[in-house]
């Protein structure tokens, strides 16, 4: 009776194989997608800062003049607005410059705007401010 010779694998080395396969590919594929989320992330919080920026030298373009009127003699006003998935939220406040420092005879305009948004890591926002005077003296004197 003559000996077959079997080719092939047999189980074990099967499932060893696909083990080690495993244990190589399946973190390789987290970093993937964690790159993703990453990328994802970044991408928003790009376009929430664009917002911002947009927005911030949009009043400041206006001068401290026309802040004023748009205030309409109140010392803080705040609006609210949705650009698709962000939340913008602005807030104008009038400061008396000895207030913030040592200057006397003047005020300020604080202008802050917070952008939010919802993203795979929860809620996020960035902050952004600044403030917009005409006054006497100098707060370098």
């Amino acid at each position: 009776m003559p000996i077959m010779k079997e080719e092939g694998f047999s189980l074990l080395e099967v499932v060893a194989a696909v083990a080690i396969l495993s244990a190589v590919i399946i973190p390789v594929f987290s970093m993937f997608v964690g790159g993703k989320l990453s990328v994802f992330s970044g991408r928003h919080e790009t376009e929430a800062v664009i917002l911002a920026q947009e927005q911030m030298e949009e009043l400041k373009g206006r001068g401290y003049g026309q802040l004023r009127m748009l205030m309409a003699g109140q010392e803080r006003i705040e609006t609210e607005d949705t650009s698709g998935p962000y939340a913008r939220k602005v807030v104008l406040e009038v400061l008396p410059l000895e207030k913030i420092t040592d200057c006397e005879g003047g005020e300020v305009i604080f202008i802050q705007i917070t952008v939010s948004w919802s993203d795979g890591r929860g809620d996020r926002s960035i902050t952004l401010s600044s403030f917009l005077g005409e006054g006497q003296g100098s707060l370098w004197e």
